[in-house]
Formats: structure tokens, C-alpha cells, sequence
């Protein structure tokens, strides 16, 4: 039911109070100057109500975006189970500038949009590695927009479902660009050999066989530069990934080359204990992009030939694709929990197709 109270302030203006009580629900108050419009909203209210429509509370008027986003940095992202919980903080870093000030009653989808738009007119403040200097930093990419809309998410999720701050999440009502697949890039066999005769030369006392290992894996560089000897097994020669983007351990074979590579790598060092790849303090890990920049650019991968580290993960997957295996085949050795990244390499080469197209060739062949 509800109540309304006149109120008159010392400077005698009148006020109009109305309290909204129904059963099971928080109470809702709102303040008029008028009295039919007082009357009215107590109807609305009365009745949305009853029909279980979402009406924002006096605290939902109040609460922004900037407090839910760092209740859900000091309360929930520590104790989940997201792989890239130092990616989500900065994006929700954007937010909380940009949109901080937004009650949860006006966070809507059509809210949402308008910063998105906004979000798309920002500019990368760096350079493609393909440009020449001098000219304009890039525009902002969509998937990098999807991401932030991803990491907004999350925190919306978390209101609605364990806070219920939130009446649903109005994330998802908002659409996401399309992706641009990206383009596969993994080094000619010249290119190949090239950069590990770099590697060899280098003074560099992880780079070759951080490298080896990533091309004889398809491992991502921040599951290599995060292993320890502890994830290292040089018996059964298999490398243990604690941390990855899947959330799950793997576990990879070391084949070929890189065997001896790694045993090398394991009796230089003087503890064979802690990080595998070692940095200048104990309590972190090399930095391996320097000494790759320097590889890099001995091997000539440069410029037009541009090549990243993690293009040497797209080696590994191209190369698994031209030499007859499938697209299981290659997501279950590159950890893909589905065959749609798997897919990005089946346009290296047809043969992996030739036996399936084989099957039905005899239907073609002409009656006699």
C-alpha cells in the first residue's frame, strides 16, 4: 500500500513523501512537489509492483557505477576464476573514468551504447609495427571494444545475479561489432631458420630456447615465461601450464630438437630451481620481449615481414595443418577448447581435406 505525507520545510515550502509497501519488496520512497503528481507515481509504482516490474529502489538511485566496480575489484575479481584478471581491472579502469558517475537506475543499455561510441572514437596512442613514423596512432579495434563491453559485463553480471543491485544485465542488450579474423602469419622455412641462427648468436641466455619451445609447442608466450622447473618433466619430456586462458592445466610434449635444447637450458642453470626462464630479481621471471625485438630484427622479421611472438604460435598450428593434420588434431595441441580458432589455419593448405573429398570420387568417375 501507499502513504503519503505532507511535509513543510522552515522556508514553507510543501513537500509530498510517498512510501510504497507491498510484501516481499524493499520499500520505495520518492518526494513530490506536487500532490497529484505524488498520487501518481505512488499508483505506478503500486502497480508495477504487483506485475513484478523492476522500480529502482531509493539506494539503486543513489549507488553509481564506480562503487559497484570497485566492489566487484576488492570483493569478487580476486577469488574468481578469470584467467586475465589484470586485462579486466584496466578495462573496467576506463569505465569507472568515463561512466563512473552513472546511477545503477540510468545504467542502461542505451547508456551502455553511448559509451561505446565514445569508447570507438579513442585512439590506440601507438603505432602499427607496420607504419611509418609520423603518421597518425591507430583507431581503436572492436575487438578491443568488445573486450571492454566482456569486462563491463561481468561486473553487471555479478550485480544482478549474487547483489541484486541490478534488475538484469543491460550488457547484453547492447551489440557487439564483428571481429576481424585476423590474419594468420608463420614463417617460410627460410624465415624460420633465420631467426634461430639469431637466437643462437644471441648473448640472450633465454631467448633460443624460449623460442625453440614455443615453435615445438605452439605454447602462448605467457605460459612459457611463467614456467618453473616444477612444470618441467625431462623424463617424460612434457611441460605442465598452470595458468592458462582455457582456466584448466595442460599438459605439452617437448618433441625433436627442442628436447636437447631444453636439457641444455636446464643444466646451465645453477639452481634448477624456481622460474625456467630467469630475470634479473627472484620474484619475477625474465622479461623475454627485449632480447625477441633484437632477434627479430637480425632475422630480418621486420617491417613488411613483421612478425610477433605469438605468430610463432601460428607457426606451430600452420605447420601441423600443411603436414595432413585435422582441425581436432591441431585445437587439441594448441589447447582450443573449440575448432573455430583451429579453423584460421585450414586455408594454409587443402590436403587435409583431400582424403574426405577422396571418399566420394569414385561417384564421379563415368559408367562404362
Amino acid at each position: 500500500m501507499a502513504t503519503i505525507e505532507k511535509r513543510e520545510s522552515s522556508k514553507g515550502e510543501v513537500r509530498y513523501r510517498v512510501r510504497v509497501r507491498l510484501r516481499g519488496e524493499q520499500q520505495r520512497t520518492r518526494t513530490f512537489k506536487r500532490l497529484t503528481d505524488a498520487k501518481a507515481w505512488a499508483v505506478k509504482v503500486e502497480s508495477d509492483l504487483g506485475h513484478g516490474v523492476y522500480v529502482p529502489t531509493t539506494a539503486d538511485r543513489r549507488r553509481t557505477l564506480d562503487e559497484l566496480i570497485d566492489k566487484f575489484i576488492t570483493d569478487h575479481l580476486p577469488t574468481s576464476d578469470y584467467a586475465d584478471k589484470d586485462k579486466i581491472e584496466a578495462h573496467l579502469g576506463w569505465w569507472r573514468e568515463h561512466a563512473g558517475h552513472v546511477t545503477l537506475d540510468k545504467l542502461t543499455s542505451k547508456t551502455i551504447a553511448g559509451f561505446r561510441a565514445e569508447l570507438l572514437k579513442r585512439r590506440t596512442g601507438r603505432l602499427p609495427a607496420v607504419r611509418e613514423e609520423g603518421t597518425a596512432d591507430a583507431p581503436i579495434k572492436q575487438s578491443t571494444v568488445n573486450r571492454y563491453l566482456a569486462a563491463l559485463s561481468k561486473v553487471c553480471k555479478w550485480a544482478w545475479k549474487e547483489l541484486g543491485w541490478l534488475p538484469s544485465n543491460p550488457v547484453l542488450g547492447v551489440s557487439k561489432g564483428a571481429e576481424h579474423p585476423g590474419i594468420v602469419r608463420f614463417l617460410a622455412d627460410d624465415e624460420r631458420d633465420a631467426l634461430l641462427a639469431a637466437c643462437r648468436a644471441s648473448p640472450d641466455p633465454n631467448i633460443y630456447c624460449a623460442v625453440m619451445l614455443a615453435l615445438a609447442t605452439g605454447a602462448r608466450a605467457g605460459n612459457l615465461r611463467m614456467l618453473k622447473w616444477d612444470d618441467v618433466d625431462l623424463k617424460r619430456w612434457t611441460l605442465r601450464f598452470v595458468q592458462t586462458k582455457n582456466r584448466q592445466p595442460r599438459y605439452v610434449p617437448v618433441v625433436g630438437p627442442a628436447q636437447a635444447i631444453l636439457q641444455a637450458h636446464f643444466d646451465r642453470d645453477p639452481t634448477q630451481k624456481g622460474w625456467v626462464f630467469k630475470g634479473a630479481r627472484d620474484d619475477a621471471p625474465a622479461d623475454l620481449d627485449q632480447p625477441w625485438r633484437v632477434v627479430r630484427a637480425a632475422a630480418e622479421l621486420v617491417g613488411d615481414k613483421h612478425c610477433r611472438f605469438h605468430d610463432l604460435r601460428h607457426t606451430t598450428a600452420s605447420y601441423l595443418t600443411m603436414n595432413g593434420a585435422s582441425l581436432a588434431e591441431v585445437a587439441e595441441a594448441l589447447g582450443h577448447r573449440t575448432l573455430v580458432m583451429a579453423k584460421r589455419y585450414s586455408h594454409q593448405s587443402g590436403e587435409h581435406v583431400r582424403g574426405t573429398l577422396e571418399r566420394i570420387a569414385h561417384k564421379l568417375a563415368p559408367k562404362e
